[in-house]
């Protein structure tokens, strides 16, 4: 015997939670304005990593683990990456052009 999907209508200011704690394990049609959503659990999400052994276990370019690269090296790497990307996007949009 197969069960009707629950559909819920919800706004910004509806607590999703305890909607899904109530579905369970069965999909849930969530729905926002004019759109639809359909929310399956797939299950727990926790990881065996914590900031700090992600943190740990990044290498830099000159092969420096992460716990060797202070707060704001760190951040400038980041910075840096980030102005490479920008710039990586910029000349693939003007070779489109």
């Amino acid at each position: 015997m197969s069960t009707e999907i629950k559909r819920i209508k919800v706004d910004k200011d509806t607590r999703i939670e305890p909607i899904l704690k109530e579905a369970g394990d069965t999909p849930v049609i969530v729905e926002f304005g004019n759109t639809a959503y359909r929310i399956n659990r797939v299950g727990n999400t926790s990881s065996p990593f914590t900031v700090e052994s992600a943190y740990a276990s990044v290498q830099t370019i000159d092969g420096r683990t992460g716990t060797d690269v202070s707060d704001e090296q760190l951040e400038a790497m980041i910075d840096e990456a980030k102005d490479r990307y920008a710039q990586r996007l910029i000349e693939e949009l003007d070779q489109e052009s």
